[in-house]
């Protein structure tokens, strides 16, 4: 008799504690209601941390818009809150064995979502501000859990944000790079690579990693990987140029052209990468028939002008600056007219230049340089002011 009696206070016992443990679960509800984070947070986390209310859907249910309102409201209170919110409303869209979601009772699948959502940009807000302040670790693990949202984004809220993969990628990237983990930055560049990122830059940054591991065979294999993605892009055919100077390898550089051009001679790109290494070598001569060449064959070619007027320009400082060191007054004048002659073919180059892009400041510029130049103050005042609203 004694022992039947221990065995009824123990099973009553036991029904008390998990009567206590549910009983928190609605204490968080009501306190959430009422606004009372702080103590919602202590209510919810004692279920949660409670074997018997660990994986019940009620509490999942409160948990996630808790912690949410924490991220929002309170962030003091949990630095992790958004993380929280985010692991909790992914665990409210678990199904049942008829495939409806566990918390249905509660929360509709569409309010799930929209937690989630406001998790994503959470998170986003916050990875930032982690880069910021120089916790990159952080940075890469609150970017990292936005990937189990972006699945759930079915109104694509988070892409009209510009919350892509992509961007976290990238951004993940920069965290990786301060950090100089070479290995984590390559397997993220590599990611962005596969799946065809529209940013040259990436494989300039993967180019930059293989030069400081001394793999310049890999360097250069990115850099012509990018250019085979964006043709066009300056950044990676100042680079690669860059690169092969840094070698002494510019001949190769130039000879590989040179038989792309007899295979392809239509090809305006080539005459202009080629011109753009001559140029860059101090070739004014070489590097004029180059860009001459791409622009009869491409007259709309932003780079093959600007290039073009740019050399004109550059060429005409130099002589404008060694008219103005000589005390010789015959090569005074000769000099002058020659820098006022190229200072003349620069500008129709740049102005091409700048109606194919009337958004580049580098050609405003120039334009506002070459105007003042030629006495045209009106026009270069019209420059001046085009620049000053770009800059606003």
């Amino acid at each position: 008799m004694i022992k039947k009696g221990i065995l009824t206070l123990l099973f009553s016992t036991i029904g008390f504690v998990c009567f206590a443990q549910k009983h928190n679960v609605v204490n968080a509800s009501i306190a959430l209601r009422q606004e009372k984070l702080e103590e919602a947070k202590k209510y919810i986390d004692e279920a949660y941390a409670t074997e018997s209310t660990a994986n019940d859907p009620k509490m999942w249910n409160y948990r996630a818009p808790i912690y949410l309102e924490i991220a929002r409201k309170q962030d003091k209170l949990d630095k992790d809150a958004a993380l929280k919110a985010t692991e909790a409303y992914l665990k409210c869209l678990q199904t049942d064995h008829k495939g409806r979601i566990i918390v249905r009772k509660w929360t509709s699948k569409e309010d799930v979502l929209s937690g989630l959502v406001q998790c994503a940009y959470k998170l986003f807000n916050a990875a930032i501000e982690a880069h910021n302040t120089e916790q990159y670790k952080r940075a890469i693990k609150l970017y990292n859990a936005i990937f189990d949202v972006i699945p759930h984004d079915e109104q694509d809220q988070l892409k009209r944000g510009n919350i892509t993969k992509e961007t976290i990628l990238y951004n993940s990237f920069f965290a990786s790079n301060k950090m100089k983990d070479n290995n984590k930055s390559k397997e993220l560049l590599q990611k962005l690579i596969n799946i065809n990122f529209n940013e040259p830059a990436i494989y300039i940054h993967m180019s930059n990693i293989y030069i400081e591991e001394g793999n310049t065979d890999k360097a250069i294999e990115y850099l012509a990987l990018g250019r085979e993605m964006f043709e066009e892009d300056q950044s990676l055919i100042n680079t690669e140029i860059n690169l092969y100077i840094q070698l002494n390898r510019t001949s190769e550089l130039i000879e590989k052209l040179g038989e792309a051009i007899g295979i392809d001679p239509e090809n305006d790109l080539l005459y202009f990468n080629r011109g753009t290494i001559y140029d860059q070598e101090g070739n004014v001569e070489m590097a004029e028939k180059d860009y001459l060449m791409a622009i009869d064959l491409n007259s709309s070619s932003f780079g093959a002008n600007y290039n073009l007027g740019a050399l004109y320009f550059n060429y005409g400082v130099k002589l404008k600056d060694n008219a103005s060191n000589t005390s010789n007054n015959s090569k005074y004048t000769a000099l002058k007219k020659q820098a006022d002659d190229n200072f003349s073919k620069a500008l129709p180059y740049m102005e091409v230049a700048f109606n194919l892009n009337e958004e580049d400041k580098n050609t405003i510029i120039s334009l506002k340089q070459l105007y003042a130049l030629k006495g045209d103050y009106d026009k270069s005042n019209e420059m001046k002011k085009l620049l000053a609203e770009l800059k606003k």
